[in-house]
């Protein structure tokens, strides 16, 4: 009886309602560049994604998995990494978070190409039904087809981390974790 109970709550939400989940597809969305231009989300549809969602208020929430991420060599014919940085729920300046996001992309090699969009209206959370995402960097991955492979908004503990990176490798014709050599290619000459 419990189980019909939970089942009729859970089939009576709107489509509205319901938070995104494993296995919904993702559309392109226009978001803004770090010059405030329009730019729509690459590769859904396309190439297997790892999205990040950060609040600047909180970002270094996720950094073990981003760390332990950035040892993987992933072909880039196949997969994409991108941020979406969550203005809408800052209170700082977004002129200013865009101007301290191109000066932070110098500080690697490996950031200096890197694909960073911004959010400042939360469309990310409304179109793609991710509910609340204030003080939380949301993490998504996403395969070739736009379907939602791992979806969280919050901390990733170690056994999600592997998952995620496992979820990645399983949907790629190759990849692999990163010799120290191939590790050093990254860094930055002094």
């Amino acid at each position: 009886m419990t189980l019909f109970l939970f089942e009729s709550k859970a089939q009576s939400k709107s489509p509205a309602d319901r938070l995104l989940q494993r296995g919904d597809t993702l559309s392109p969305i226009e978001l803004r560049d770090l010059k405030n231009k329009p730019f729509i989300t690459p590769g859904i549809g396309e190439k297997v994604l790892l999205i990040f969602y950060p609040d600047p208020d909180n970002p270094h929430q996720n950094d073990y998995f981003v760390e332990q991420s950035k040892q993987w060599k992933f072909p880039l014919d196949e997969f994409l990494a991108y941020g979406i940085v969550n203005l809408k729920d800052t209170p700082y300046p977004n002129p200013v978070i865009r101007f301290m996001l191109r000066m932070l992309r110098k500080r690697s090699k490996r950031e200096a190409n890197a694909l960073v969009l911004t959010d400042p209206k939360g469309t990310l959370q409304k179109e793609w039904n991710t509910g609340d995402c204030n003080n939380a960097i949301t993490i998504l991955v996403v395969d070739k087809t736009g379907e939602v492979l791992f979806f969280k908004a919050g901390k990733l503990d170690e056994e999600e981390t592997s998952f995620v990176i496992k979820e990645i490798c399983d949907h790629l014709t190759t990849s692999h974790k990163m010799t120290p050599e191939e590790m050093k290619e990254f860094e930055l000459d002094e």
